[in-house]
């Protein structure tokens, strides 16, 4: 779904592209990288019906399933915009990325989560099991967050670095005791006769937010066309919304996915509408603010991150464009 990769690499990325990153001179045409999250499916629909060419904006959007490497292509010049967590955008923000959220997407609701061996009855119980998650990832996120409400730390358990499709994989198989992933795999887990769903994301409401972002530099310079970009683009979620059978064909086309696969997995995002997004954004202690200064003192006190990001550097741009 959502990942990143090695953050002291990363860095050293980052710092370099911005040097060698191009001037974007009245460009309209917008270049996207996301992975293949359900969530991230109204961006064709808003394409495939026309809503951005209607708003004088040409998009490409393509597929890449790390977001690190997403980053690294933006903050070259190769991409204009990357869809990721919030919690990721802090992360890389506060590792020296330049960037700024633009809007949000959808919110994981079921999702993600942790599945568990059954005698596994809560997350204190993870205390010495092995666990595969993906360090320095969304997956991570979660799992410290979860972790740190049960008293527990990241090395209170036997964290195995994996992909969270490999982590879930991996714990179908009976390798690992847990896994932190997402759906399908969740639902595979919970299917099987030793596991089960021991956390997920409809009780951590708020925690996994999806969004857009781009280098500042290249907001400022296209304010104008990403004003457009967003009431485009929330044009596609109200046709999501009134006709979910053609939008659904949409998505599940454009992702590889089976119409049957994607409605199993609609449950478990809910995707923002125009006022969910200007509110995620409304004022000076807003839910935007929040989790990126939440996930920055986080990802600092376990030691991944230099600094904290600048909180209203990464979502001041968004809470204009969403009014």
């Amino acid at each position: 779904m959502r990942t990143i990769t090695a953050l002291v690499i990363m860095s050293a990325v980052f710092l370099s592209a911005v040097a060698v990153a191009p001037s974007y001179a009245a460009q309209k045409k917008l270049t996207i990288a996301h992975s293949t999250w359900i969530g991230y499916g109204a961006l064709y629909i808003a394409k495939e019906k026309g809503f951005f060419e209607k708003a004088g904006l040409e998009v490409d959007l393509k597929i890449v399933e790390a977001s690190s490497d997403a980053l690294a292509a933006m903050q070259g010049g190769q991409v204009d915009v990357v869809a990721s967590t919030v919690d990721n955008f802090s992360l890389f923000a506060g590792n020296g990325a330049d960037l700024s959220l633009l809007m949000t997407l959808d919110e994981s609701s079921g999702g993600d989560g942790i599945a568990a061996k059954k005698d596994i009855a809560t997350v204190a119980d993870l205390k010495d099991r092995t666990v595969g998650v993906q360090k320095g990832s969304v997956s991570q996120f979660l799992l410290a967050q979860a972790l740190d409400k049960a008293g527990l730390t990241m090395d209170d358990i036997k964290a195995i670095d994996m992909k969270s499709g490999d982590a879930g994989a991996a714990f179908v198989a009976g390798s690992i005791d847990a896994a932190v992933t997402w759906q399908p795999w969740l639902g595979k887990a919970a299917a099987s006769d030793s596991g089960k769903i021991l956390i997920d994301t409809k009780s951590m409401p708020g925690l996994i937010v999806d969004a857009l972002a781009t280098r500042s530099d290249f907001a400022k310079e296209h304010a104008a066309d990403f004003k457009a970009f967003v009431k485009a683009y929330f044009e596609g979620v109200d046709f999501l919304k009134a006709d979910p059978a053609a939008g659904n064909e949409i998505i599940a086309r454009n992702l590889k996915m089976s119409k049957e696969t994607l409605e199993e997995s609609l449950n478990d995002v809910r995707f923002f509408t125009a006022k969910d997004n200007a509110d995620f954004f409304a004022g000076a202690d807003s839910p935007a603010s929040k989790l990126v200064t939440n996930a920055g003192e986080f990802y600092h006190r376990i030691g991944v991150l230099r600094g904290t990001p600048d909180v209203q550097k990464v979502v001041g741009l968004a809470s204009e464009l969403a009014n």
